[in-house]
């Protein structure tokens, strides 16, 4: 029994589960959800009960770091009692959300109470028009209030991501760079990649990290922890850092300890594989944590060999894989 105990705890080689839950949004960024998607209803949603057991055979399986995704986690009314269950979940050592910041000001410092450590805002723009136009919404001014209001909540970690793309905001790279100057957050600047319907004009818009690092120019490495996907920089005197995360020109699939979960429990290797596990049919059988090992391991295997910049490329919107 305690080797097979032992087993479950580490040998999945899976120590990190993205978890959508919802598909719904509140703005529509164009390289994510576009006007006339057609996201799930709350109906199709995993509910609280769900997510409290899916987490604990996860956990039992050796995941401790949880992150919340969407569509939008923070449009879920009980977005505080999921991340109570994570922080309370014997196991998982962080909990973190990505959001679009429009609720942080209102909800800030409610999910830091329940036991959120980081946050990842969505900052596609610091110019109100760009912003609109990549998102379709008029939220550019709530979204800074929230990033001011994460950093006062006292999050151990606040990071922005933006999605660099030519022609659209690859202007504004250098100028999104030195908020960490006097900002203790990680900018984190995301290549493209070509998922759904982003993939039809993908060439176009597509700006590798390289070109990326040389539009901010100086920049000092900084150590980062093994399998992260985010290369990590300073620049010069700056209170915060710089991530880059390169799927395309300098994937880290081999390194990568993640999987995702979406809001309808269909388990992913990978942002970029279209085919999922339906687990949430298997939640009532008794050993439903024994068969979750089995189901990382042979996830792990796979993304090893399929997790490749080569691999087909998915027609599923980012917003319904939980990006």
């Amino acid at each position: 029994m305690l080797g097979r105990w032992y087993e479950l705890r580490v040998m999945t080689g899976i120590t990190y589960l993205r978890l959508s839950v919802t598909e719904q949004c509140d703005m529509r960024c164009i390289y994510c959800s576009p006007q006339g998607i057609i996201s799930r209803t709350r109906a199709d949603e995993l509910s609280l009960d769900e997510i409290s057991r899916l987490l604990a055979a996860f956990a039992e399986n050796g995941v401790s770091k949880i992150r919340l995704t969407g569509g939008e986690p923070l449009l879920r009314e009980d977005i505080a009692d999921i991340i109570r269950l994570a922080a309370e979940t014997p196991g998982i050592s962080t909990t973190a959300i990505t959001t679009n910041g429009r609720r942080l000001v209102d909800l800030a410092s409610d999910l830091r109470a329940a036991g959120l450590n980081a946050v990842n805002i969505s900052i596609d723009s610091v110019d109100s028009s760009t912003y609109r136009h990549i998102t379709g919404s008029d939220a550019f001014d709530s979204v800074i209030r929230g990033l001011d209001e994460a950093l006062r909540a006292g999050f151990e970690k606040v990071k922005t991501n933006t999605v660099v793309m030519r022609g659209v905001n690859d202007s504004e790279v250098s100028r999104i760079a030195k908020l960490t100057i006097n900002l203790p957050v990680e900018a984190r600047f995301i290549e493209l990649m070509p998922l759904g319907h982003a993939g039809r004009k993908w060439l176009s818009l597509y700006v590798s990290a390289g070109d990326i690092r040389e539009m901010i120019g100086e920049l000092e490495p900084v150590d980062c922890e093994a399998g992260a996907s985010a290369r990590l920089y300073r620049l010069p005197g700056a209170v915060g850092s710089i991530g880059i995360i390169s799927p395309m020109s300098e994937h880290f699939c081999t390194g990568c300890s993640r999987v995702r979960l979406t809001s309808a429990g269909f388990l992913k290797p990978c942002l970029r594989m279209e085919e999922g596990i339906d687990i949430r049919r298997m939640l009532d059988q008794d050993d439903f944590s024994w068969r979750l090992g089995d189901i990382l391991r042979e996830t792990a295997h796979r993304k090893l060999h399929e997790g490749q910049p080569s691999a087909p490329v998915p027609t599923t919107a980012m917003s319904a894989i939980g990006g």
